[in-house]
């Protein structure tokens, strides 16, 4: 790929005039545009305009705000890849720009074939990982495909997340709600920093504020250690606090707290601290109705809701169902060293009018299930769990007669295609509603969508 439609910027933060006109005028850099900053203040007037791709910063003569400009830029965008340019009595500093997240330095004097290589390295891996976003946005739009519900939350998601604002996400229990947390932190300039989930319902209200902010050691019984809390442990990335809704009204006034301010202090400690944290939040109960009941903090709901993405549950959007089979299966099989392509059409049928009171989640153990007891590389209607097969609306051939002196043979019944069954059965549950078409839809399990075009593969008549 063009390194050029690649790598746009490149920002070079140095005191030698002469390095300087050497690099803007350089041949190695000419499919680049070349920037060059001599001073702390006009780098940062450079960043308030956009933001590079690459950042070389010479560190000699140093002062304290330029020891701190890695962090900024790391913060502003944690993508830019940052080259520190240093002697051998700058080591020291050099390193400690490595752990504030430099990628690496380089020994001066520098020349244009070191800058080359090092630019050319870079260049293949911001490529690699604009390429690979750019697949996964096209899995993910594939496997939502069909839905338009679903489809809708996804270009929510894919808009909302290169910006740092909070959400909140609702829907049952199995519906997503982290892998679409998940896909927000991927598509957003804090890939780099680490995804961090906290399960609010599953952590006693005596040992949250110790979990989320962290502890010193002494401050309790137990407490033999310093530890670092999830926020910090976030510092950078996104914080996912999962069923927001069963926090205590303690707990919601010290999460409140932190939203507003971003500070905190860890429990024992009394030394504020800062992280650059950004939240997402998730609850299977409304919490509008937690609000209007006083269960959940008015102020705090509006802190969380600044997006909302509600996740409708699977039985309202059965058509993404033949694309999360693929995925479960296609996983499954590397997992388990299994060859399963394909399934068959009754249990295909099963798959589709099961009502998934688990959603998502429920789906991917019956796939697992089902892979596990599959023979072959075919899952057929044997392979899936029983409880699929109570009170379930069965799909029945007409039957024949048979003299009672006459053994029934493979020739004395009539045995119907699959897809002339379904059929019937559609126009049957049609004829028996009215041609109420959201009724029928509802009582067959599937979309109203779904039914269109059932009724259109087979010819079925609209009333």
């Amino acid at each position: 790929m063009d390194q050029k439609k690649t790598i746009k910027t490149i920002l070079i933060l140095t005191a030698d005039s002469d390095f300087s006109r050497e690099m803007e005028k350089s041949l190695c850099l000419k499919n680049f545009k070349v920037t060059t900053t001599s001073s702390y203040p006009q780098a940062l007037s450079f960043f308030e305009k956009q933001l590079p791709e690459i950042v070389f910063i010479d560190i000699e003569d140093k002062s304290e705000h330029e020891m701190d400009l890695v962090s900024y830029i790391k913060t502003r965008s944690p993508t830019t890849e940052i080259i520190i340019l240093t002697s051998v009595n700058e080591l020291e500093h050099a390193t400690y720009e490595l752990r504030h997240g430099a990628s690496f330095y380089l020994m001066k004097p520098v020349t244009c074939a070191d800058m080359k290589f090092v630019i050319e390295k870079l260049s293949r891996k911001l490529t690699r990982n604009s390429e690979y976003l750019e697949y996964e946005q096209q899995v993910l739009s594939d496997l939502m495909s069909g839905s338009p519900a679903m489809e809708k939350v996804l270009k929510l998601s894919m808009k909302i997340a290169p910006t740092t604002s909070t959400v909140l996400i609702g829907g049952e229990s199995g519906t997503g709600k982290e892998f679409f947390a998940k896909i927000i932190h991927r598509m957003s300039q804090r890939i780099e920093g680490q995804f961090v989930a906290m399960n609010c319902g599953a952590i006693p209200d005596t040992l949250f504020e110790s979990e989320m902010f962290g502890h010193k050691k002494g401050s309790f019984t137990g407490a033999d250690r310093d530890k670092q809390g999830l926020v910090e442990e976030a510092h950078m990335g996104t914080l996912f606090l999962d069923e927001v809704g069963e926090l205590s009204p303690q707990a919601q006034v010290k999460l409140l707290r932190f939203l507003q301010e971003h500070t905190f202090r860890r429990v024992g400690d009394p030394n504020q601290r800062k992280v650059d944290v950004r939240i997402i939040a998730a609850s299977n109960k409304d919490l509008a109705q937690l609000v209007s009941e006083g269960m959940f903090r008015e102020d705090l709901y509006y802190r969380l809701n600044v997006f909302y993405l509600h996740l409708p549950p699977l039985r309202e959007r059965k058509e993404t169902i033949p694309n999360l089979v693929r995925l479960f299966v296609t996983r499954n099989n590397a997992i388990m060293d299994k060859n399963i392509n394909k399934i068959s059409k009754a249990a295909e049928v099963i798959l589709a009018e099961y009502h998934y009171p688990g959603n998502v989640r429920e789906l991917e153990n019956i796939i697992e299930h089902a892979m596990i007891l599959a023979e072959g590389n075919e899952i057929t209607e044997k392979d899936l769990p029983e409880f699929m097969f109570k009170d379930r609306l069965r799909l029945t051939a007409p039957q024949t007669t048979a003299p009672k002196s006459f053994k029934a043979g493979p020739d004395s019944v009539e045995i119907l295609p699959l897809s002339e069954v379904e059929k019937r059965h559609i126009q049957t549950a049609l004829s028996i509603l009215n041609h109420n078409y959201s009724e029928t839809a509802k009582k067959l399990g599937i979309s109203r969508s779904t039914l269109w075009r059932k009724m259109k593969e087979y010819n079925i008549a609209k009333e």
